[in-house]
């Protein structure tokens, strides 16, 4: 049997082991998918090894471990080396391959709902691991500018030290800003009943495009006035569909029908 897993904290309401039952169901494969919560003190590499001594086939990894478990892996891919995080590890020959699935994912989402981001204005709300990986994946697309709107001045300096990119810079306070699309990627939409400070400093215009990476919503905070608005549903099932891809070292993902991926997850 093939045995996989996704690690984080929180970690409930995590929709991949159902997600992977179905694939592996339609796909005849004898495999298992659970989820861990990893204790925020626990002796990562302890937890890693667990893993490898299982038999693991290879795990995902979301937040707040993707930038914390980069060091682990013996071979890294291009973005995540870019990133500073991965979200995918691959266990093979004793060795620990580790990817970042989410620039993948996001630039599939775009495409699956055809929405092209050259020479746009954009601004990211948070500076942790996801934001870090929908910048890499705007570079790629030759956006015009990258905004960021953090609380967070350490991450946020660390971003931009990362990239070196005179595109991507701290959100102004008074600028009036055209073609522009606002990115969420932090949890606050997954959270019900919460104020949040950082949503006032938002400036109040007409967005092209609102796209908020998680795929579970759970308040209407981000109810702008814009064009169009989608989640991150078909971010989250593109970026399974390449791990899937990496642990069987094939295209096998191609069998699959995504539109009864995407009904699953609805």
């Amino acid at each position: 049997m093939f045995k996989f897993h996704v690690i984080g904290n929180p970690i409930n309401h995590s929709s991949s082991p159902m997600l992977f039952k179905y694939i592996f169901k339609q796909l005849d494969i004898d495999g298992s998918y659970t989820k861990k919560c990893i204790k925020l003190d626990s002796n990562l590499k302890s937890e890693i090894d667990f893993f490898q001594k299982k038999s693991a086939t290879g795990i995902n990894i979301t937040m707040p471990f993707k930038s914390k478990l980069i060091s682990y892996a013996d071979i890294l891919d291009d973005d995540s080396i870019q990133t500073g995080n991965v979200n995918c590890f691959h266990f093979k020959n004793k060795k620990i391959y580790g990817y970042n699935n989410d620039v993948y994912g996001f630039s599939k989402m775009l495409n699956h709902n055809t929405i092209n981001l050259a020479g746009s204005n954009n601004i990211i709300i948070g500076s942790g691991s996801s934001a870090s990986s929908i910048i890499l994946s705007l570079l790629k697309q030759n956006v015009n500018n990258i905004f960021i709107l953090s609380r967070n001045r350490k991450s946020t300096n660390q971003i931009m030290n990362n990239f070196k990119n005179n595109k991507i810079k701290k959100l102004p306070n008074d600028k009036k800003i055209e073609n522009c699309n606002l990115i969420n990627c932090t949890p606050i939409t997954l959270l019900k009943n919460q104020n949040f400070d950082i949503i006032n400093k938002i400036p109040k215009i007409e967005f092209k495009n609102i796209i908020d990476i998680n795929y579970k919503i759970e308040n209407n905070i981000l109810d702008f006035s814009c064009e169009n608005k989608i989640n991150g549903r078909a971010m989250f099932i593109f970026q399974a569909l390449k791990s899937l891809d990496i642990w069987f070292e094939s295209n096998i993902s191609n069998k699959l029908d995504y539109n009864q991926l995407d009904k699953l997850i609805c």
